[in-house]
Formats: structure tokens, C-alpha cells, sequence
């Protein structure tokens, strides 16, 4: 039977009882706490669960309505047209009403049995035959449409012909909530292998149309799966058919925070991230992968590439930013950081991962693309003075990035950002004469008279112990102050 035949309307047993099930966290419904009840609200049912293990459905359309209530352990015969037996202190009543016309039956475990009793309207009726026979006709629907009997069903159809004879069964079950409990009673079977656990999953995950459901069969069997990377594959392809993102995303973040996954098992949740449309919770699942303790290289190196993916820059440089904080990064890494942030359009966000970076002592040619992304990627003065500031005086320049250097100094705007960066430059220690020349060169930019003077005044303690080549490169600059008065002061500070 299709899922398309099963969602039919019909205004018969089966039209009322495949809507039911016990719903949960879904926005449409409506949940209300009384003490130790719990009762949820649709438009079709109310479903009541509460300390006593009392289970009620109930279903209308106006014309009929249909109650069941029940507690305790249920089995019916191999027929499932029969009460076969009831756990102590349970019992099973339905009830049918039809234009007025109202039938039910009443099962209760006893002492000495089974106790059985049929009503039409308010008048007891003997139950064999006409209780009997009503029982025959609508138990059928009544187990496919609830949970009751499901454990001993699965076992019956398990011990008949395997994974493929409960998945039968489960096709012709009437909604997604039973679906998903007889889905977690098979993956649950003692003995189940492993070819037998995927092919469960892979058949349940298209059979059952509810990412709630499937998602809290998935996360209540992880650990079954996640034990080898063969069943853990056919797991994470099942999310993949999970089409919320929150869920997919809720399932992925179980399957790292109850189990110690394998660099084969990151790997694949890493691959079921990207099914993930929102930048939140493909973040969240990227962070909680962040967490683990046995992330190595190829692994950081892919969360890295995945940011790419993620449309936000707040979110992306949250995850780069969280990726800096571990130690195994490699200049290849730090490469590829800078690679998916140059997609990145704020400069404050860009200015936040530049900064964690350079905590880091990059090798020369990360220094210098990181300078390059400066100068051609950042519009804000101050925050690509902040980051040129840090990366003169906390690296090693050689002199290819200490000519990017110069350069991006001179392109910016502010004559303060530029002096700046120049006066951090000078007071971080010993500088070798191209790293002098280099910032001597970047002065000639300064508009600002005050400013060009304040920059030279900082080179100038380095100026005067140097050669002769350097002191005239200084002298070259100063002469382009027009003032005579920050002209003579920088003049006067290399005398």
C-alpha cells in the first residue's frame, strides 16, 4: 500500500484511526501540564498520558466518533483479531458510536483470566457471539492504528520471516507515530546483524514521512549504529532523508554527545551538515563536531572548507574563530581559513578571525596573504589598521609581506590609522633596515602633516643607529611635510 492510499479520508474505522498517535514537540499542537498528566490537543483527538500509564485516543468527525483506552502490556492472537492476553491490572476498552448508536468492549486482566464484556448502547450484552465477532472486525485497525500489541506483533512478524516481514507489516501500519514505535522495537531486537540493522534503517527512513518521528527513532537507536562505520554510514545516509533542519541537526548533535565517534563517523556527519540549509543549525552541528576531542587535520581542515557553505558571516566566523582554538592547525589550515573568509563581507567579522590568527606565528606566505585580504577585501580604516597593526608588531615579515605591508599602509584613508600602525610598528622592537625602509616608504602617504611627522618621529630612535641608505630615505620623506614646524621636528628627531 503506498503512502498516498494510506492518507485518505475515509468515514470508515480506518479513516478515523490512522490519524492517531501520541504527538509531540510539533509547532501546530498545543501542550498543557496539569500536575502528572500531560494532555495534548489537536483538532482531531486528544491524546492523555499520565502517571498511571493510562493511554487515551479518541477521534470524531461528527458523524461517528471512536475512544480507546487501555493500560498495561497487550497481546493478541496471530490473527489480531483476538485478546490474547493483558498484564496484571490492565485492561482494554473500545468504544464506537455511529449516528447515535453506540457499541464497546471492555478486556480486563483479572485473577482468573481475561474478563470480557460487550455493550450495545447502555444494555450488557452476552459477548460470544455478537461482542466476539465486533472484536474480530475492528481489532485489526485498532492495533495497526495504536501501539497497543506492538511489541508482541514485532516479535510475531521478526520470528515469521525477519527485518523484511515487520517491514511489511509497518507499511500497512496507519500512521508515522506507530510507524516509528514498531521501527524502534526492530532496531532494538537482540540478535539484529548488521546487514539486517541497515536495511531496517534505510527502509524506515523512507517509510516514515515525519522528521519528528524519524528523528526520535534515529536518536533513540544511535548507539546500535554508531558502534562500526558500516552501520553508522546507513545512519547518517537515513538523516539525510530528514528534511527539517532542526531536526536533522538535533539528530546529528545527539549522535556526537552520547557517543565518542569514530574520525569516520565525524566525517559522515560532516557530509550530512551540508544537507543543512540554516546557517544556525548547520552551525550548531559544525561546533558540536568542534567539540570532540579526536579532531585531527583533515577533519579541521573540512569543517574549515565547510564554512563556505554558510551564508551568514556572523555564523561563519563563529566557526572559524572556534576552529583557531584548537592547537592542530597547520599552515595549510590557516591557508584555508583565509580562504573562506575572503568571502566574508563585514569587516568587523573579518577583523575578529584575523585577530585570533595572529595569536599564531603564521609562516611567511600566510603573513602576506593575510595582508593582501587586508588591503583589498577591508573598507573600515580602523579595522584594517588594527590588524596591520598587529601583524607588524607580533610576525615576522619577510620582505615580500613587508612591501604588501607598506603598501596597504598607504592605502589607507585615515592619516591617524596609517601614523598608527607605523608608531606600533616602530615600538615593537629591533627592525631590520628592509622593514625601516619599507614603513619610511609608507609615510609618504600620510596627507596630514602632523601625522607624517608623529610616524617619522617613532622611526627615528631606529633611523639613527642605521646606515646611511636609511637616514636619506627619511630625510626623502620628511621633505614631503609642508609645515616647517612638523617638518623641523622630524628632521630634529634623527639629529
Amino acid at each position: 500500500m503506498s503512502k498516498g492510499q494510506k492518507l485518505k479520508n475515509n468515514t470508515n474505522l480506518t479513516g478515523f484511526m490512522k490519524r492517531i498517535g501520541l504527538i509531540a514537540v510539533i509547532l501546530s499542537f498545543s501542550f498543557y501540564a496539569f500536575s502528572q498528566k500531560v494532555v495534548v490537543k489537536t483538532e482531531e483527538k486528544v491524546v492523555v498520558t499520565d502517571n498511571k500509564h493510562i493511554r487515551k485516543v479518541s477521534t470524531s468527525n461528527g458523524l461517528q466518533s471512536f475512544n480507546i483506552e487501555y493500560k498495561g502490556k497487550i497481546e493478541v492472537t496471530d490473527d489480531d483479531r483476538d485478546v490474547k492476553s493483558i498484564s496484571p491490572g490492565g485492561y482494554l476498552e473500545i468504544s464506537k458510536t455511529t449516528f447515535g448508536s453506540r457499541r464497546s468492549i471492555m478486556i480486563e486482566a483479572t485473577s482468573n483470566g481475561l474478563r470480557r464484556e460487550y455493550y450495545e448502547g447502555r444494555t450488557k450484552t452476552a459477548y460470544d457471539p455478537a461482542g466476539k465477532k465486533w472484536l474480530a472486525e475492528i481489532l485489526p485497525e485498532v492495533v495497526r492504528s495504536t501501539g497497543i500489541a506492538a511489541e508482541s506483533r514485532v516479535n510475531r512478524f521478526y520470528r515469521q520471516g525477519g527485518v523484511d516481514a515487520v517491514m511489511n507489516e509497518i507499511s500497512r501500519l496507519e500512521s508515522d507515530y506507530v510507524r516509528s514505535i514498531y521501527g524502534k522495537l526492530l532496531l532494538k531486537k537482540d540478535g539484529l546483524s548488521d546487514n539486517d540493522r541497515i536495511t531496517a534503517v534505510q527502509k524506515l527512513s523512507r517509510e516514515i514521512d515525519s522528521d519528528y518521528y524519524l528523528s526520535e527513532m534515529l536518536k533513540d537507536n544511535s548507539a546500535g549504529f554508531l558502534k562500526n562505520d558500516k552501520t553508522a554510514e546507513a545512519y547518517f545516509d537515513a538523516v539525510s532523508n530528514i528534511g527539517s533542519d532542526y531536526y536533522s541537526a538535533e539528530v546529528l548533535k545527539d549522535a556526537l554527545r552520547e557517543h565518542k565517534a569514530s574520525a569516520t563517523s565525524i566525517a559522515r556527519i560532516m557530509k550530512a551538515s551540508k544537507n543543512i540549509g540554516s546557517d544556525y543549525y548547520q552551525t550548531t552541528v559544525l561546533s558540536n563536531v568542534l567539540e570532540q576531542d579526536n579532531i585531527d587535520g583533515p577533519v579541521l581542515a573540512e569543517i574549515i572548507y565547510t564554512t563556505k557553505n554558510i551564508g551568514s558571516d556572523y555564523y561563519q566566523t563563529q566557526i572559524l574563530s572556534k576552529a583557531l582554538e584548537k592547537r592542530e592547525l597547520s599552515d595549510e589550515s590557516f591557508n584555508s581559513i583565509l580562504d573562506a573568509i575572503s568571502d566574508v563581507s563585514s569587516d568587523y567579522y573579518m577583523a575578529t578571525v584575523f585577530t585570533k590568527l595572529l595569536d599564531n606565528k603564521l609562516h611567511e606566505n600566510v603573513n602576506t596573504k593575510l595582508i593582501i585580504l587586508v588591503d583589498e577585501k577591508m573598507s573600515s580604516d580602523y579595522y584594517a589598521s588594527s590588524v596591520l597593526s598587529k601583524i607588524a608588531t607580533e610576525q615576522d615579515l619577510n620582505d615580500q609581506a613587508l612591501e604588501r605591508l607598506a603598501s596597504a599602509i598607504e592605502k589607507l584613508g585615515s592619516s591617524n590609522y596609517a601614523a598608527e600602525v607605523i608608531k606600533k610598528a616602530a615600538d615593537s622592537g629591533n627592525l631590520s633596515k628592509k622593514t625601516l625602509l619599507s614603513l619610511i616608504k609608507a609615510t609618504s602617504s600620510i596627507s596630514s602633516d602632523y601625522y607624517a611627522s608623529s610616524a617619522l618621529q617613532s622611526l627615528a630612535p631606529h633611523v639613527k643607529t642605521s646606515d646611511k641608505e636609511v637616514k636619506d630615505a627619511y630625510r626623502a620623506a620628511a621633505k614631503n611635510i609642508s609645515s616647517d614646524t612638523y617638518y623641523g621636528q622630524a628632521m630634529r628627531a634623527i639629529d
